[in-house]
């Protein structure tokens, strides 16, 4: 038996990268999954794969975000866990800020994520549960050129603990696990080779991993499937005296120091990864 089993999870960001690996992980030990995401192809292709009800929404949005919790509710009659994966990264330096960039990062990572936080909790009220918010190890260094990505992810972050402490008293746990720049299909890691919409296959020569390796203490590179098990453990009752915690899962980078701006994989600097 799973320790998930007879839990009922719903997963935002499920189309690709980290919350498509983290569905896995919670289908194998036992979830029933509600998987969501803006991307209706892959959301259908993951649901196929692994027997999940796929829910198309937009995170940015506060009324398609009530509409997640109330069809949970509707499906289920509770939900137990709640993740928030959905993601997008933009890379600047303040001297040369453009409004358009910091609103469209935050209005999916700070004020999407407060509004699913809103709409969980609430759907959560009578019977508590587990929230947990994928934010990033970036919010816990002070790197230079993210302050788009980096800023909202450190605000969640702090929300992250007001919502403990707010959501506490209906037995809501609420914390963040916090990655590092983690290898996916999407970045490709500065020229990896997709093997999945999750995984992406490394040379021992890329650049941006070894930039990486050398600023980690642990001297490996964190992976998707690392993110899928420490956010299972996280979400699960194992976790369950522990609430209003950001969690990093980085190998011990943000002990040291981000590599700078030029590692990055060149659609991190100008593209960005949306889920």
């Amino acid at each position: 038996m799973g320790i998930l089993e007879g839990k009922k999870a719903v997963i935002l960001g499920a189309s690709s990268g980290i919350g498509w690996a983290i569905a896995e992980r919670f289908r194998e030990q036992g979830a029933e999954l509600i998987i969501s995401a803006r991307r209706e192809g892959n959301l259908k292709k993951l649901s196929e794969k692994i027997g999940a009800t796929a829910i198309r929404c937009d995170g940015r949005d506060h009324d398609d975000l009530k509409a997640l919790a109330d069809a949970a509710i509707e499906k289920w009659g509770r939900v137990d866990i709640a993740v928030n994966s959905a993601g997008i990264v933009r890379s600047q330096l303040i001297r040369e800020m453009e409004p358009e960039t910091l609103k469209e990062v935050a209005d999916l990572q700070y004020f999407g994520f407060i509004y699913f936080m809103k709409h969980f909790g609430n759907a959560m009220a009578a019977t508590g549960g587990s929230i947990v918010n994928i934010t990033s190890a970036t919010a816990i260094m002070v790197p230079t050129g993210l302050t788009p990505y980096s800023g909202p992810k450190a605000a969640i972050n702090f929300v992250t603990k007001i919502a403990a402490r707010e959501f506490g008293p209906d037995n809501i746990r609420v914390n963040a696990v916090a990655p590092s720049f983690v290898p996916t299909a999407m970045n490709s890691y500065g020229g990896g080779t997709p093997i999945d919409e999750a995984r992406v296959e490394l040379a021992e020569d890329n650049p941006t991993a070894l930039a990486f390796i050398k600023n980690t203490p642990l001297e490996r590179i964190t992976t998707v499937d690392d993110c899928a098990d420490v956010t299972l453990a996280v979400a699960s009752d194992l976790f369950s005296n522990i609430t209003g915690q950001v969690i990093p899962v980085d190998g011990g980078n943000h002990l040291l120091r981000l590599p700078g701006p030029e590692s990055y994989p060149e659609n991190m600097r100008v593209s960005g990864i949306q889920n």
